[in-house]
């Protein structure tokens, strides 16, 4: 019998190869101090990256992507967790979910420096 053990392989990449994203989220002109920015296309799980400060960045899938924007704030006790706060996303619906309006065009060997500038309402 034998056995074969894979290990640092990583299916994903191949079936969904991506390139180096970095960028600003604005709400009403100001930076978000934090958040997550999803990058994903049909088919391929969402890259999240975080948002600090307004600026993000890491890798993306190459391609047309949808883009989705979330800031959180804290919100009522977890009666799952004791002790612990839920999240609230408190970014306007237009720009999350499955209609968000958000988008980017991310290329192999560009720079892929975007901006995202939104409003509360």
């Amino acid at each position: 019998m034998t056995i074969t053990w894979l290990v640092g392989c990583n299916s994903d990449e191949r079936l969904s190869p991506v390139a180096k994203v970095k960028g600003t989220v604005n709400i009403d002109g100001k930076p978000i101090p934090t958040g997550e920015i999803h990058f994903g296309m049909a088919g391929v799980p969402p890259k999240v990256l975080d948002i600090k400060e307004g600026a993000f960045a890491g890798d993306a899938p190459i391609g047309n992507n949808k883009v989705e924007i979330f800031i959180y704030v804290e919100g009522p006790p977890s009666e799952k967790y004791a002790g612990t706060r839920q999240k609230q996303n408190t970014t306007p619906q237009k720009y999350w979910g499955p209609n968000t309006t958000l988008s980017a065009s991310v290329r192999p060997g560009d720079v892929n420096d975007f901006k995202f500038d939104i409003m509360s309402k």
